[in-house]
């Protein structure tokens, strides 16, 4: 699933949330969705230093995890909104949401949803995975060599080689129209 689909998906769990972001940990914004009819409480620039900020924490409380365990969330509660920090992976989902929102609640739709997903894709693997290791990738998979030996042989995550299979399908399928 790419980014803007999901930010789509996040913004339609709760009538509530004002903004969602996916950004990655240097805190660039790759995706964002504000609901229409909310005022925008923070100028550009300010947003800008917003996110910024956002990754750079999470990044330091993630110092911690050896001893406290996974960060889940962290969230910032304004006099007009509440805002919401969840690390996914290298990511970050930023969160706005109306003061009166239950958190609990949202994060557990949040949390849900992500799960039932599977992977959010920035960047498609095919312009991130070298030729090199595409060509070992089709190899393999003529040897019938389950995806899970794959991904450890090639040294990549298991949705990684799972959406480059998906993308070689589809080429291959479009070569032969």
């Amino acid at each position: 699933m790419n980014v803007d689909e999901f930010s789509r998906n996040v913004i339609d769990l709760d009538s509530k949330i004002r903004f969602v972001g996916f950004m990655d940990k240097s805190g660039h914004l790759h995706a964002g969705r504000m609901r229409q009819g909310f005022e925008e409480y923070l100028e550009a620039k300010s947003q800008e230093v917003s996110f910024s900020q956002t990754a750079h924490i999470v990044e330091m409380r993630k110092q911690f995890s050896h001893e406290l365990g996974e960060l889940n969330h962290i969230v910032y509660a304004y006099d007009k909104v509440k805002i919401y920090s969840i690390p996914l992976k290298n990511h970050i989902i930023v969160l706005s949401a109306e003061n009166s929102i239950n958190t609990e609640n949202l994060l557990e739709k949040v949390s849900e949803y992500v799960n039932s997903i599977g992977v959010v894709s920035i960047f498609s693997p095919s312009n991130i995975v070298n030729e090199e290791k595409k060509e070992v990738l089709k190899n393999l998979l003529k040897s019938d060599i389950p995806e899970e030996l794959i991904a450890e042989q090639l040294d990549l995550d298991l949705p990684t080689v799972r959406e480059l299979i998906r993308e070689m399908k589809t080429d291959n399928l479009e070569e032969r129209k």
